[in-house]
Order: C-alpha cells, then structure tokens, then sequence
C-alpha cells in the first residue's frame, strides 16, 4: 500500500515537472537565458515574440470570415449613411428615416470596431494574410452603384435583407467554430441583437407594406409612420 502511494505521488510529480518544462514561451526564455540573457540588448535582440503570442485555440482558422465581417460593416455603415442623407433633405423630408437609417450606420460602424479590437485581443490583425488576397480591410464593392432614391420601402426592405445574410454568414460561423471565446463573443455582440433587429424591420414592414397599397391617405400613414421613428 506505501509503496503505491508512493508510486502515484512520483506519477504526479513527474506530470507536474511536464507541464512546467513544455511551455512554448517558457523554454524560449530559458533558451534565451542559456545563451546570455544578462548581456543585456544583443540577447534581447534575440526574443521572438510569436513564441510568447496570445494567440491560441482555433480562431486564426476564421480569420478571412472576420475580414469579411469587418469589411460588410463598414461598407453596409457607409451605406446607411448615405440613405440616411437621401432622407434627410428638404425634399424627402422624411426626419424619422433619417435618424433610424443614422443609427443603423452607427451600430454597422460600431460592430464593425468590436471585430477589430477583439481580433487584436486574440492576437491577430486586419492586415491582409499572406497568399490569400481577399483578406484585410477593404472594399470591394462600388457604392456608387447602390445609390438611388430609395423609397421608405425600398430602404426597410434592403436592410431587411442585408441584415437576414449577415446574421445567416455570423450563426453559421457561430455554429461552425470551435473556439469558445469566440463563439461567446459572437453571441453576445451580434446573434441576439440580429434576432431583435430583424424582427423589429419585419414589423416595420408589416406596418408599412398596407400604407403603400391604400389608393388614399398613403401621405398622411408614411408621414405618421416617419413621426414613429423620430
């Protein structure tokens, strides 16, 4: 009975001493320090910062969709905005599109931020990764080509839309990955508050499609309706 006790205690030691000694950033610094870590800036020279990284788990494997992501923020964002202008001079006049179309962009802005700054955090970046020239910051689509004067339901309906792709694009990178950091930030930053968004517009557009097909008083419902939105 001692001596099998004494056998597990040994198993334990030894398993302990593995995990002390396997570090990838730890036995870089003893290797540093084995080759003259007190000599000061000529050893220091010599540090690799990618063996000491926070980098981990698999979320480098989803780099190029977070690219994407950030990228249709800002792209969707500039969109907005530019609705939001539409419906904001004198002769659209519609106020209450203008500040829901401007909050909108902010939020598109706002998440596309959050990817940034989390993908910094798990110590990657947005620049473009080698052999692969679809990644990094950009925008690859003309936004001229979607300028128009859009109707209030044009905008509803094209925001309804973008907003089902890109929530469809995030549940399945959400149902996809295997990283568990990533998956909490996903949920907690965008899967709940699409639910809300698009269920919002869908009831936006149930109000909205009616006041469209009366023959009379459509004026006076879509000013009503614009009110509701200031």
């Amino acid at each position: 009975m001692f001596m099998s006790q004494i056998a597990v205690i040994l198993v334990a030691l030894f398993g302990c001493a593995n995990l002390v000694h396997a570090g990838k950033c730890s036995d870089h610094l003893l290797s540093l320090s084995a080759d003259g870590w007190s000599d000061g800036y000529e050893s220091a020279s010599q540090y690799d910062s990618s063996a000491c990284t926070a980098v981990f788990s698999t979320f480098e494997r989803h780099l190029p969709q977070v690219h994407n992501l950030i990228n249709e923020h800002i792209a969707q964002s500039f969109v907005y905005s530019i609705m939001s202008s539409h419906f904001d001079t004198d002769a659209e006049n519609r106020l209450g599109f203008a500040k829901y179309l401007d909050h909108l962009a902010d939020t598109m802005w706002h998440d596309a931020v959050a990817l940034v700054k989390y993908t910094g955090t798990r110590g990657s970046s947005v620049a473009p990764i080698m052999d692969d020239e679809n990644t990094g910051l950009r925008l690859s689509a003309n936004l001229n080509d979607g300028i128009k004067p859009w109707t209030e339901i044009e905008a509803l309906a094209l925001i309804q839309d973008h907003h089902h792709n890109l929530a469809s694009k995030i549940h399945h990178l959400h149902g996809s990955t295997r990283d568990t950091s990533f998956s909490h930030f996903l949920e907690n930053q965008f899967t709940s508050h699409h639910v809300e968004r698009i269920r919002e517009l869908a009831g936006h557009m149930t109000n909205l499609v009616p006041m469209y097909q009366e023959t009379s008083g459509s004026d006076l419902a879509l000013y009503l309706f614009d009110q509701s939105l200031a």
